[in-house]
């Protein structure tokens, strides 16, 4: 593998990176709003409609991000093309080899992955008749528990391939601590408002 070689593959490898480290950051901050739904159901019902549009707007953008993992066109830059390149690179490593077909397998056998290329298909990039009524979205729930595994079952995917050729991992998940407070942030000074508020009336 020469270096313009290296360079191409480890581009593939930093841009899937970044799109599971932009998506754990969305289950970080749909787990705090979660969070604070359960224990602030009044401030929610104040401020529904933007809740609900953030909430909506963060669902689908995770959802795109985690198909941008396994779209199979030519210079997408995901798990498709980042084996192709490993193949074309090292034609005769038999180790590395040995390993895409693996990892090659184990992303086949994502379930929730499929359910997430349903969603992107049916609903966020189209809007088909297979999405309409609630049939749909009772067979192909996808819940933030099962998009945590994906997220982290893709990392693993991905580092199966350049720990060992780059000495190169991925810290996906820095972003969580950081959405959990700026959601906190924001409902703290919700709660502070009507206060605020209030005293500017009184005066």
């Amino acid at each position: 593998m020469n270096k313009n070689q290296q360079r191409n593959l480890i581009g593939t490898a930093d841009a899937i990176g970044d799109d599971l480290a932009l998506a754990w950051n969305h289950v970080a901050t749909l787990r705090a709003l979660q969070k604070h739904a359960h224990s602030n159901p009044k401030l929610i019902e104040v401020h529904n409609h933007f809740f609900f549009t953030i909430t909506k707007a963060l669902w689908d953008v995770l959802l795109l991000k985690l198909s941008h993992c396994t779209d199979t066109k030519r210079e997408a830059k995901g798990f498709p093309k980042f084996f192709r390149q490993l193949k074309k690179y090292s034609p005769e490593e038999a180790t590395l080899e040995e390993t895409i077909k693996k990892q090659e397998k184990v992303l086949q056998q994502l379930s929730t992955q499929e359910k997430v290329k349903k969603w992107r298909n049916e609903i966020i990039a189209h809007h088909t008749n297979a999405a309409d009524g609630l049939q749909f979205f009772e067979d192909h729930q996808v819940t933030l528990d099962e998009v945590e595994k994906l997220v982290t079952k893709h990392r693993d995917i991905l580092q199966a391939s350049t720990f060992p050729l780059f000495n190169l991992g991925f810290k996906i998940k820095d972003h969580g601590p950081r959405a959990h407070r700026g959601v906190n942030k924001l409902f703290a000074s919700l709660k502070e408002s009507p206060t605020k508020q209030s005293r500017g009336t009184s005066r």
